[in-house]
Formats: structure tokens, sequence, C-alpha cells
């Protein structure tokens, strides 16, 4: 079970990991830290996962009986929703109860600063010390009826994206959508129909069920899990289909060619979003510095795109907080000219009124780009003109954190001067601080046409490395992909 790791707190929901002791104890330290720093006022949001809406109950009962005031939703919410309200009601503290795209078994605790921008590891640690000196171990008393928020905060949600997205030329476009058992319905499919989007729903993924019964793991980014979105896009003969995981941060893209299927990768959707978006923008005034934000370990490709329009692109470490910070910090020096930001893992934002990656903006831009043109033949025309960038996520799982750290410590250790037959130009640790990129824990060989990053998930026993290569033609991308790829196998597997 990891406590404040990337997504927050998560584990599987068994005795002694993530269960009631575990949800109240660290809404006690919570409480007493708000309460230390003249805070008082806690929302609370919850997916469709099994005991959310359990949790959200015991998180909002505890948070009442600390003397914090606390209200929650009518219903299970997108979780960029809860980054929205925070800020849009002038809360001091928010609450996500949710496990992403996690197996079933999974939930999770994840934590908002007033800004709507989910906590930095020095705000996790200062939480951390307090919930480590909670002793009480009895569950508060459950309240019945539990202070909810007015629902007017969904109409005013979803009115902000779509004068947004106002400047836009309305698609002719008919969409798949699966919301995979999750919060995304009614939030997505209102958007695109506002949008004038013939919306196409995955009905047996409709219902608001925990145990994802249609999938095994609800994860927009796995092919599995959207066999049935294609089932429908090719039964009614639609070129387009998305789906959101179960709290609707993140949206996958799938496009159909006659009757061939292709999942478009996060970066590659990243890629066709900041084209769309740059070629779409409209003229700034001296206070606003167009820009853009990644992860470090998303495309490079985005890069030289930017660099044709003047648009200056920030990295970041990953994690969508990282990037919300960085937004809000340009704010507060005046600079408004936020455009888009994305990361790898099919994150997508835009605006100015969510601070977290958010599925439904997401999924609204995805549906302007493809109704403007082909996503495909887009991404191909783009590859012509800037190169071939391609990228690859290698995951390796551990029998815990530890050995997975373990394996990552030892590899900073090599000293590695080729990459099969590709010289290393240079070792770059992010842990001792890169420019202005916050410290991370993240290892990088940089060669001639290509890097690689070594990373420890922050919510999961297992190293993470992503490879990411450019070459003039798709036939020289895939060769050297191959050389990199095997390479990483025969470094951590012996």
């Amino acid at each position: 079970m990891i406590l404040f790791g990337t997504g927050g707190i998560r584990g599987r929901m068994i005795p002694g990991e993530f269960d009631d002791e575990l949800v109240t104890r660290v809404t006690r330290g919570i409480a007493r830290w708000m309460k230390d720093r003249g805070k008082s006022h806690a929302l609370v949001a919850y997916d469709t996962r099994n005991k959310s809406s359990w949790f959200a109950q015991l998180v909002v009962s505890t948070f009442l009986e600390e003397g914090v005031k606390a209200e929650t939703f009518e219903r299970p919410v997108p979780t960029p929703l809860l980054s929205y309200a925070v800020r849009k009601l002038d809360v001091d503290l928010g609450v996500v109860i949710t496990a992403s795209h996690n197996p079933p078994e999974y939930n999770g605790y994840k934590v908002y600063r007033a800004d709507g921008v989910q906590i930095l590891p020095d705000m996790a640690e200062e939480l951390k010390t307090y919930i480590s000196m909670v002793n009480e171990k009895d569950p508060p008393r459950i309240l019945e009826k539990l202070p909810v928020v007015q629902n007017t905060i969904f109409k005013d949600y979803m009115e902000d994206i779509m004068n947004m997205l106002s400047r836009y030329r309305l698609p002719s476009l008919r969409m798949v959508y699966s919301p995979l058992h999750g919060t995304g319905l009614g939030f997505v499919d209102e958007v695109l129909k506002n949008l004038g989007v013939e919306v196409v729903k995955v009905q047996q993924q409709t219902c608001m069920d925990g145990n994802f019964p249609t999938t095994r793991t609800p994860n927009p980014e796995d092919d599995e899990a959207l066999e049935m979105l294609k089932s429908v896009m090719l039964e009614k003969d639609i070129d387009y289909g998305i789906a959101t995981d179960p709290d609707c941060d993140r949206v996958g893209l799938v496009a159909k060619k006659g009757e061939e299927f292709f999942r478009l990768s996060g970066n590659q959707v990243g890629v066709i979003l900041t084209h769309f978006i740059l070629n779409n923008m409209k003229q700034t005034d001296e206070t606003e510095r167009p820009y853009l934000v990644r992860t470090i370990v998303s495309t490079d490709m985005v890069d030289p795109i930017c660099e044709e329009k003047k648009v200056r692109v920030f990295e970041t470490p990953t994690g969508f907080k990282y990037i919300g910070d960085l937004i809000t910090r340009e704010e507060a020096k005046g600079n408004n000219g936020f455009l888009f930001a994305f990361e790898e893992s099919c994150g997508y934002l835009a605006g100015d009124f969510v601070k977290d990656k958010d599925g439904v903006i997401g999924s609204a831009l995805i549906a302007l780009a493809t109704g403007m043109y082909d996503p495909l033949e887009q991404l191909e025309e783009l590859y012509r003109k800037y190169g071939y960038f391609m990228e690859k996520l290698l995951n390796y799982r551990f029998s815990s954190v530890d050995e997975a750290v373990k394996v990552y410590e030892n590899i900073k250790t090599k000293d590695i001067e080729k990459i099969r037959d590709v010289l290393v130009e240079k070792a770059v640790d992010y842990a001792r601080g890169v420019g202005n990129i916050p410290k991370n824990e993240t290892y990088m060989l940089s060669f001639s046409n290509g890097r690689v990053y070594f990373r420890p998930s922050g919510t999961e026993p297992k190293l993470k490395v992503y490879i990411k290569v450019m070459e003039e033609t798709k036939e020289k991308a895939l060769r050297t992909m191959e050389r990199m790829t095997d390479f990483v196998n025969s470094l951590i597997k012996g």
C-alpha cells in the first residue's frame, strides 16, 4: 500500500491495507493539519468503485467530528470536477476517493490544495507527520444524511467548458463513447452533444459498477478495455471512439479505417491536440506569453511544433500535480498564456478553471480535432514534417516497492557508455535537480537520437522505463526502438 505516491494513497481494499481504519486515521491527521493552519472547510468527491461512496461518507463524518466543515456530492463525479469545485466554492482542501484506472480490488485517497492542484511532496510529508501522530482507532459517528454541495456546480462546470470551446468550429461527427463503468457518464456525452457530436454510447459499460464487469482493468490505455468500444464502432460503422477511466481524468482514442482499428497513444493524441490548439491560437497581448506543459517522459515531438509557433514548452516531473502547480505559479507571475498540457498516460488539460488532467475537456478537444481532420493522416503528415518520434513504456514488476527502488538505484551506479552500438552522450539524475524542474526520482540516459528514462512507480511495486527515439523514417525509428528495448531488458533482467 502506497502512502502519498504519484497518485495519492492507493491500496487493495483488504484489512490492514486500504480499509476503514486507514481512511479514518488519514482524515483525522489531515483535519488536525488544517486546524493548525486556520483552515476549516473540506470538499469530498468519490468515483464509482466499490465502497467509494462509503469511504467518502467516512471521510466527511470524520472531518465533521474533528471540527472541520465538510461536504460531498450527491453522486459519483469526475476527479477534475473536484479540482474545479474546490476553487469555485473557495474551499480550503479537497479529497477524492478513487484509484483511477486500477483493478477493482483497489481504492485510493487523493488530496487537493485550495487552488485545485493535487498536493506536492512537501505538503504530503507534512500530512504524513500529522497522520503518524493519530492514536485513536475508534471510527467516527457516521451521519446518514451528509452535507451536499448544490448541484448547480455541475452546470457551472459544463458551462465553463463550453465557453472555453466556443471559439472553435463545431464538428460534424459521429463518435462512440464508453465511460468504462465510471463517472464520465452524463458529463462527457453531454458536452459532446452540446458540441453537435452524434454520440453512441457503449450501453454495456454505462452502468456504474465498481466490479467493472466487462473489462479486467478499466484503463483506456489498454486494448483489452476497448474491445466493446471497437465492437460498437464496427457495428455502427463509426470511425472514432473514446473511453474514459472510472474517475474520468484520462481519455483514450481509437480510430477505425475500414475494419482495422488503431489505438492512438497518449503521446500521439498529445501531438494532435497540440497541433490543433496552436493552429487555432488566438492573438495574445503582452501579458500573455503562450506556453504548453508536458512531463519529461512525454513525447518531444511537440517541441518543434511549438518552436515554429513561438510557443514555450515547460517540462515537469511525472504526475499532473506538477503541471497544475506550474500553471498556478505562472498565473501568479501574471502570465495567463497557458494553452495546453498533457502527459503520456492519456491526461490532457486546457483552460484556466481546472488544475488537473480532465477527461471531459480532453474528450471535447479530441472531438473538435477529429472533426476537423483525420487524426491518422494528420499524424503521418506531422511525422514527415518533424521526424518520426516514437515512444514506448516498459513496466517491470517486483515483489515490493523496496525491491523496485533497489534495482533503480543499482542502474544509477552503472557506468553505461553505450546502448548497444549507440554512444550515450550523457546521464541525468533528476533527483539532483535539472534546471527549473522540481527534483524527482527519474534517471535519464541520452543518446544522439533518443532517450531512456528510468522511474520507480509512485503507486505500485514496479519500475517504469520510458524509451523515446527520433529518426528520419518510420523503419529506422522501429529498428532503433527495438535495439533500445533489448538493451533495457538485458540491463534490468540481467
